[in-house]
């Protein structure tokens, strides 16, 4: 049984470092790097060990020579986590930057040739170890569980990209004293009085970050639905915004939760942020952004058209699993959210 939690566990964070790689990939990191194809390979064997461990998670298996592959695998997986919070140690150390380099800790420091050589190492003894791991793993009859896994995520992801929230606050998923601190915390910067808008005359954003399933729905929620935050905002518009996300549908449902009508206007883009900036104009406004896992849902789609029409003291609030979505969107506050404690967990499977 502990080897199954284990497992899943470990699939989870191998599928971390794999995202963590598939972004360096899209930003062309490899010719950047010295030591070619290292990342590649890296990311290769890493997809074959994730699906080795989803076999040995369904056949729920209690060999003690399983047992003690796994923990090896535990301990490069969690080398390849330390790979990346060095380089985002590395980056923050550099300040603030707001060029892509920083949006992936780990690109920045391929770009820095203090940092580059000795990061290559590491990940060159890392796929060295994950080597030295797969060959292990022969001896099990693994079955690479990737094509049936592919078809699940092929279908749950074309459910979730259709996932829609609401502001509607569910009582039923509250519990505890945290969410209750929480929400205070975040009222009161939403609607704190101070310069409203960056250096870059960008709208105020704010973001709360965590793991899927851990409750930033729930608190984006109580915080739409709080009595200070209907008497601070004249308008408010949330939208569930999803892992892909079209920018015409998006801009068609920010009109509609605006109370604005789409269809008027015909179709076009630029026709759709002339009616969003209408439905919104002059209105001190809480945007609330659900799930986004692109920054640039935001950047290329939403701020323009808002910020030439929205009320000073208008906030974005946004809930994502990726801080570096919140950097890319210039957020000013990262809240994150852990765990429950114990035994708010028993309460909340009590009440649900």
């Amino acid at each position: 049984h502990s080897t199954c939690i284990m497992a899943t566990v470990l699939s989870s964070l191998a599928s971390y470092v794999l995202n963590m790689l598939a972004e360096m990939t899209k930003e062309q990191v490899t010719l950047l790097f010295g030591a070619s194809g290292q990342m590649d390979k890296m990311s290769i064997k890493l997809k074959d060990l994730k699906n080795f461990l989803a076999d040995a998670d369904r056949r729920n298996i209690t060999d003690h020579t399983v047992q003690e592959w796994v923990r090896e695998l535990k301990g490069a997986l969690y080398d390849a986590t330390n790979i990346l919070d060095l380089c985002q140690l590395k980056a923050m150390q550099r300040g603030k930057h707001r060029d892509a380099g920083c949006f992936n800790p780990l690109l920045f420091c391929m770009r820095n040739p203090l940092f580059a050589h000795d990061i290559g190492n590491r990940i060159k003894k890392l796929n060295q170890r994950l080597d030295d791991i797969k060959e292990r793993s022969a001896a099990f009859n693994f079955i690479n569980l990737g094509s049936e896994e592919d078809r699940r995520r092929n279908s749950t992801s074309s459910h979730s990209s259709k996932r829609e929230t609401s502001g509607e606050l569910n009582e039923s998923a509250l519990v505890g004293e945290k969410i209750e601190e929480d929400t205070r915390s975040l009222v009161e910067m939403l609607t704190k009085e101070e310069q409203t808008t960056t250096a870059h005359n960008k709208i105020m954003v704010f973001a709360i970050a965590g793991v899927g399933g851990i409750g930033k729905t729930t608190l984006a929620q109580k915080i739409f639905n709080d009595d200070t935050i209907q008497h601070e905002f004249t308008k408010k518009v949330w939208l569930s915004v999803n892992q892909d996300f079209n920018a015409t549908e998006l801009l068609k449902k920010a009109i509609t939760e605006a109370g604005g009508d789409y269809k008027a206007p015909g179709n076009t883009r630029g026709a759709l942020e002339r009616t969003l900036k209408k439905a919104l104009m002059g209105h001190k406004t809480l945007l609330v952004m659900d799930d986004v896992w692109d920054h640039k849902a935001w950047v290329d789609v939403l701020e323009t058209p808002l910020a030439h029409a929205l009320a000073p003291g208008s906030r974005v609030l946004v809930t994502t699993r990726n801080y570096m979505v919140a950097r890319g969107m210039n957020a000013v506050d990262i809240h994150r959210i852990d765990k429950l404690k114990d035994e708010d967990a028993w309460l909340l499977l009590k009440k649900q």
